[in-house]
């Protein structure tokens, strides 16, 4: 793996570990056993690490909104393809998480992120939307379009709650079985909705 490579994949386990507001990129370099400058050779410091992270997060975000969008095209698309999409898009930014669990200090501290948070909201909203509206075209739902932008608001809410609960709960099961059944109770709204 290339340094730069393994500074970005150190910098996000810590950062989801440890959280980035307490940790300076001395402390990430530290703990990948590399020298400060040989980090600042491939980063200005924590801020452009941050940036970077939320770079790759934004292309994968809208590579997996339009992938669910895609799915929900299908004629045959229901409440259970929206499942699977809220599933995955859960796990996205569960393999982030410090960036929602953090979203306050990080805007504060790197106010270029800012914009990028509410750019990242909007359209997880949007295509929380994209999906239910599609539902709701097919009659696999019953809701009118205020309905579904509410419901796509509380949607986007429960995901960042559920992933504060995930960080929180000491249960002993396994991540991705926690974000399974975080996926099903963020879904429940719009199960009771099914026609």
């Amino acid at each position: 793996m290339k340094t730069r490579d393994r500074i970005l994949t150190g910098a996000l386990a810590l950062f989801n570990e440890e959280g980035a507001a307490l940790l300076s990129a001395v402390d990430i370099a530290a703990a990948l056993g590399i020298s400060p400058g040989h980090l600042y050779y491939h980063f200005k410091g924590k801020a452009e690490i941050a940036a970077t992270l939320f770079d790759a997060f934004e292309a994968e975000l809208a590579l997996v909104l339009e992938g669910a969008i895609a799915t929900l095209d299908r004629p045959e698309a229901g409440v259970d393809e929206v499942h699977t999409q809220v599933l995955i898009l859960l796990e996205e930014v569960h393999d982030v998480r410090f960036l929602f669990r953090e979203a306050g200090t990080l805007s504060q501290a790197f106010p270029a992120l800012a914009p990028r948070y509410r750019r990242v909201l909007a359209a997880l909203r949007g295509g929380m939307a994209a999906m239910l509206d599609g539902l709701a075209a097919r009659r696999a739902i019953q809701a009118d379009g205020p309905a579904i932008a509410r419901l796509s608001r509380e949607m986007v809410l429960g995901l960042a709650f559920k992933l504060a609960q995930l960080d929180l709960e000491a249960d002993p099961e396994p991540p991705r079985a926690r974000i399974a059944r975080a996926a099903a109770e963020i879904m429940a709204p719009v199960r009771a909705l099914a026609a």
